[in-house]
C-alpha cells in the first residue's frame, strides 16, 4: 500500500467515524431540547434544580477542602 492510499483510507475512516459518533459536547443541542418549553412550572423546576446543584457543589467543595487540604 502506498502512503497516499493509506492516508486516503485513514481520512475516509475518520470522516465515517465523525459522522457516526455521538456529539456530546457539540454546539447544537439534541433535537428534543432545541425548543424551550412553554410550561412555567417546568422552567421554574429547572431553575430550582440548577440553584440547588450549585449550592450542593459549593458545599461539597468546601467540605472536601476543610477535610483533606486544611491542616
Amino acid at each position: 500500500m502506498k502512503k497516499s492510499d493509506r492516508e486516503t483510507e485513514a481520512r475516509a475512516s475518520l470522516d465515517r467515524l465523525h459522522q457516526q459518533s455521538e456529539k456530546l459536547l457539540g454546539a447544537e443541542p439534541p433535537p428534543q431540547q432545541q425548543n424551550e418549553p412553554d410550561d412555567k412550572i417546568e422552567i421554574l423546576g429547572k431553575r430550582i434544580a440548577r440553584v440547588l446543584s450549585m449550592i450542593i457543589m459549593i458545599g461539597l467543595i468546601l467540605y472536601l477542602w476543610r477535610t483533606y487540604l486544611s491542616g
